[in-house]
């Protein structure tokens, strides 16, 4: 079992503790080490757990030094249609060395083993781990485990330190925010099928798509007035989904999703919606916005980001392990 890998004297629990304070600070230690700055509050934790998908009795574990200490912890994410898992998993960088993490994955390893037979029959699955490009020690790790890298995601920001550029609606679209009660049915439907040609989108149940918004919608972050919804007649055509800051960078905007059906693409809409929200973030007082993007993107949009000015500030990747060949239900 994992936990008798781990080294002497420290533990492991599965499930979530009750208090999220301690393991919402792991993880922001950790990203502060790979990275150079915290992302993860108690609030974004909360809301990733609360993920309809995750169990949190089952789906997350945590390792405590001698001293009781939360020094280790990771989240098990298994979607349907249960094709692909993700494990994020963080080690606190003054226990590093240890065997945690190894033990940490060994759990992880053995959750999705067992859940091969959710998958549908004959479809390829696959287990997934990420790290910041930085992080030499986890990329070691997992390709001694028999992972490859699989795809890269960059991070992008730029400085709101002048005025943007905003581009014109295109014509025949309107452009407006979300309404304070409106319904997320027709935000959750726009969103998942503007994904449909990009990498990784997996066909899903529209009730839990539409759940998940929900969920995000508890979160300190959300603001229905950063959320335009771009539309043309009757249809949402073009959704940004802003967030009021990004996460524990306060001073700082975040496009959690930018996305436009692909018959209104070509149009000048995606530079209109992305300019747009720049703008307000300006007008609020922010000074930068940033987003993650897939550094291969399959609708170009990396060339969009650095047309309109962004940068890349950090570089993760995604590693990958097959656990049944099959046919791929992904889009790739």
């Amino acid at each position: 079992m994992w936990i008798d890998a781990l080294p002497e004297g420290y533990t492991g629990s599965v499930g979530a503790p009750d208090d999220l304070s301690d393991m919402a600070a792991l993880i922001a230690r950790g990203e502060a080490e790979s990275t150079g700055s915290a992302h993860t509050t108690i609030d974004t934790l909360r809301t990733i757990l609360g993920d309809s998908e995750i169990d949190t009795t089952a789906d997350v574990v945590t390792v405590s030094a001698p001293d009781g200490t939360i020094v280790g912890a990771a989240i098990f994410n298994n979607r349907s249609p249960f094709v692909g898992s993700w494990t994020t998993a963080t080690v606190d960088p003054d226990h590093l060395g240890h065997g945690i993490g190894g033990a940490i994955l060994d759990w992880a390893e053995h959750k999705a083993s067992a859940a091969i037979d959710r998958a549908p029959d004959g479809a390829r699955v696959t287990m997934i781990v990420g790290a910041n490009e930085r992080n030499e020690r986890a990329r070691r790790l997992y390709l001694s485990r028999g992972f490859t890298v699989d795809r890269y995601f960059l991070e992008m920001e730029i400085a709101l330190d002048r005025a943007i550029d905003v581009a014109p609606v295109p014509e025949g679209i309107r452009l407006r925010t979300l309404g304070a009660d409106e319904p997320l049915d027709r935000l959750a439907s726009a969103v998942d099928a503007s994904f449909r040609d990009h990498f990784g989108y997996t066909e899903s149940d529209p009730a839990i798509n539409v759940a998940r918004w929900n969920q995000w919608r508890t979160s300190e972050l959300w603001d229905d007035s950063l959320v335009w919804l771009a539309e043309a007649g009757d249809s949402i055509v073009g959704v940004n989904v802003g967030l009021a800051w990004n996460a524990a960078r306060t001073d700082q905007g975040y496009v959690a999703t930018l996305g436009v059906l692909p018959p209104w693409r070509g149009r000048g809409l995606a530079r209109c919606l992305l300019t747009t929200s720049f703008e307000e973030y300006r007008r609020r007082g922010m000074a930068s916005v940033s987003l993650h993007v897939d550094a291969d993107s399959l609708t170009g949009a990396t060339r969009l980001y650095r047309g309109v000015g962004m940068v890349e500030v950090q570089t993760e990747m995604d590693f990958i392990r097959e656990l049944r060949a099959g046919e791929d239900l992904t889009t790739r």
